[in-house]
């Protein structure tokens, strides 16, 4: 066996020259984004749930780069035969880390190349939790020259107290080239885009691969000048300026309030456009210099947006659900409870609850990500209550609300209207138009009818034209009903919203009136009649003031049915009594959430069922019952609604939902309203044309013992996947 040793006359073994580290460093790790991924994913390897990547006056060459992890460190015996051995196995031998049983993402050995590729001086301070002291190693990678033995360079190892309980920091020092913040972000995409963006395959699940999207792994770059610390590239910002819009508003010095919105994928740039106050003077008197800035999300809409991945879309909306909203911040400082979870200061919740998104888009606290800047030094205009939580709501609280309210709701307003551009195509059917006027020829559909039916045609074809023609006049006829319908809506809207705001000053006369004549008993008597009348009146008029806002919502989302029949019964509740109907709720199931609709739909959906028994009860003089059914059968939500009116002949089953077919008597113009219960013959046509959108079915059934009429409609339930994605 000595013949084979070292040191035999009789044998010779390789030696390795100490240039090769330089060569390596180079050949394997061409470019400096490589350099970083690759310890960025020994520390994922190392069981690490956060990383640091901080680049220290690195706008030129001879900056600083430290990586901190909060790993599992590495004891002597790892440095030395891990990091230290070129071509280690531990990674052959152990593909699956120890703690979390990660896969492992590192390249076998080239780690130790990255840090020499990236700077001159590496200085390695590692320690694991059973550790009472903390390793720390210094390499001086100028000291691996040509024609010297590797083996034969030796490198300084001390041990020091430990920095934290676990983890490695690496502190590359005399960076071989600079780094500007665009390069540092373009690093931060690649290591982004270094993990899987989801599990593929029941195999990569089981085989815990990364994923983009893993929340146990994460990854901050910082940039610091001189001692101050920039954060330029991390989750949350990259992701931020992935936004539909941002808006941005402020004050200025005379109290004169500006908001803009500008988007990119929107060709948005609206800005310095005024807002008043709700009184009659324009200014905001109590306000100065105040700024804000918000950007704004929506989640289920990814053609809004210029660059963004369905990953990252749903990445925010996570964030959305612990960091969203509007942030105060006061001289500087935070001010609490503003902007935290379930804090609505702005209402923005309340309103979206109430409007559903009105105006085709969605503005709630989980939509913006956004803070308001406040400076009074001397605290005269927003003092902090005692405890210390919020502000004292003055005057010029009232105004700052008042102000943002505003400016998002116009902003919302500028947003909305592109969005309709874009869902309507109008950018494209200008040119169209155009190109159409240009034409040396037109002709108009009637008129090539006509020509077509003096073609020698046979008599299929014939009959198949006239039919078409037949079709053609009936969809004209029943889009020029619709018209005048929407137009109606419109009507009523404005009529509602005017009623709404005579009600406060209604509501105070009354109170007057009761004051004036508190020792008449028979006038208090007709006060309380004409308050519950009125109460009546504002009830119904707030219903459709709420419907005629959700018909322009464009937002889509599951629906509890049960909540909707019980908001729906409780407007109803005094024209039920007036009428002498009792309506009755039953329901077999729980969580009876439908597929994603409109909102607005089921108002829609349950008015026209409502006054359709309404009419047949009042033929039928029937002391009038009605019983609503919701229910759970093969993967399908049920709504059943049963009435006690005249029934419905057979011959008309199929034909009412058919448009413009009616069994109502159109009343007089000036008949009373009880004769007013007609119809357009367009309610079921509605109704079904709503629920066959959504896949579901409307049909009529056996109804139960003591009732004549049943409509049973049917609906998709709700995935679970919508039901996470809505947070239901």
């Amino acid at each position: 066996m000595e013949e084979n040793s070292p040191n035999s006359p009789n044998s010779i073994a390789f030696s390795v020259d100490a240039g090769l580290i330089d060569r390596l460093g180079r050949e394997l790790v061409g470019r400096a984004e490589t350099a970083v991924s690759e310890l960025v994913k020994n520390a994922y390897d190392a069981d690490a749930k956060n990383v640091e990547v901080n680049f220290i006056d690195s706008l030129w060459s001879g900056g600083t780069l430290e990586i901190i992890d909060d790993g599992l460190g590495m004891t002597f015996d790892q440095l030395k035969l891990g990091f230290m051995t070129i071509s280690s196995t531990d990674k052959v031998h152990n593909p699956l880390s120890s703690r979390y049983n990660r896969s492992r993402a590192g390249k076998k050995g080239i780690g130790r190349f990255a840090t020499q590729r990236l700077g001159k001086k590496l200085t390695i301070i590692t320690q694991t939790l059973e550790s009472e002291q903390a390793l720390k190693l210094t390499i001086d990678w100028d000291n691996y020259t040509v024609d010297q033995d590797i083996s034969a360079i030796s490198n300084q190892i001390d041990y020091i107290p430990k920095e934290k309980q676990e983890g490695t920091t690496l502190i590359i020092k005399d960076l071989r080239e600079g780094w500007s913040e665009a390069s540092i972000k373009r690093i931060y995409r690649y290591v982004s885009d270094l993990f899987q963006p989801d599990y593929l395959s029941d195999s990569s699940q089981s085989l815990n691969l990364a994923k983009q999207n893993d929340e146990s792994f994460k990854v901050r770059f910082s940039h610091i000048i001189e001692g101050v610390t920039y954060e330029i590239a991390s989750p949350e910002k990259m992701l931020f300026n992935k936004n539909v819009a941002v808006i941005e508003g402020f004050v200025d010095s005379m109290g004169d309030g500006f908001f803009g919105v500008k988007s990119e994928k929107l060709n948005l740039d609206d800005y310095a456009i005024k807002i008043q106050k709700s009184d009659d003077s324009s200014r905001f008197d109590k306000l100065k210099n105040i700024h804000f800035k918000a950007y704004y999300f929506i989640y289920n809409r990814q053609e809004y947006y210029l660059n963004i991945s369905q990953l990252e879309l749903k990445n925010i909306y996570k964030l959305s659900q612990e960091s969203s909203g509007i942030r105060l911040y006061r001289n500087g400082f935070r001010v609490l409870p503003y902007g935290e979870p379930k804090n609505d200061w702005l209402y923005f919740d309340k309103r979206y609850t109430f409007q559903s998104g009105q105006g085709n888009i969605p503005l709630s606290n989980r939509n913006l990500f956004g803070f308001v800047e406040i400076i009074d030094k001397e605290g005269e205009m927003f003092q902090e209550t005692a405890s210390r939580e919020g502000l004292i709501e003055n005057d010029a609280f009232n105004e700052l609300t008042d102000f943002l309210q505003k400016a998002f709701e116009a902003a919302k307003g500028r947003i909305s209207e592109k969005i309709s551009l874009i869902k309507k195509g109008e950018n494209s059917q200008v040119d169209l138009d155009d190109n159409i006027d240009d034409l040396p020829e037109k002709k108009t559909i009637e008129e090539e009818f006509e020509e077509v039916a003096k073609e020698d045609l046979n008599e299929t074809a014939k009959e198949a034209i006239k039919s078409i023609k037949e079709k053609y006049y009936e969809v004209i006829e029943e889009l020029s009903m619709l018209r005048i319908l929407a137009s109606l809506g419109l009507t009523i809207g404005e009529f509602t919203h005017e009623i709404i705001q005579f009600t406060p000053s209604i509501n105070g006369y009354i109170a007057k009136l009761y004051e004036s004549n508190e020792n008449d008993l028979k006038t208090l008597e007709l006060l309380d009649n004409l308050k519950k009348t009125f109460a009546n009146f504002t009830s119904y008029t707030s219903y459709f003031n709420a419907t005629v806002s959700e018909n322009t919502s464009r937002e889509i989302k599951p629906v509890l049915i049960t909540d909707v029949v019980e908001y729906f019964k409780k407007h109803i509740k005094d024209d039920l009594e007036r009428q002498n109907t009792e309506l009755t709720l039953d329901s077999y199931g729980y969580n009876l959430y439908t597929t994603p609709m409109h909102i607005s739909e089921w108002s829609s959906i349950l008015y026209n069922l409502y006054t359709n028994s309404k009419k047949a009860i009042k033929r039928s003089g029937n002391t009038g019952k009605i019983r609503i059914i919701t229910g759970e059968e093969n993967d399908k939500i049920y709504l059943e609604i049963h009435d006690n009116g005249d029934g419905i002949p057979e011959e008309n089953k199929t034909r009412v939902f058919n448009a413009f077919f009616t069994t109502s008597t159109p009343a007089g113009f000036d008949s009373p309203s009880d004769e007013k219960l007609t119809g357009t013959g367009l309610g079921l046509k509605i109704i079904k044309d709503i629920i066959e959108g959504y896949r579901g079915i409307i049909k009529i059934i056996i109804p139960e013992n003591g009732y004549n009429t049943c409509f049973r409609i049917e609906l998709p339930k709700a995935q679970k996947e919508e039901l996470e994605q809505y947070d239901l």
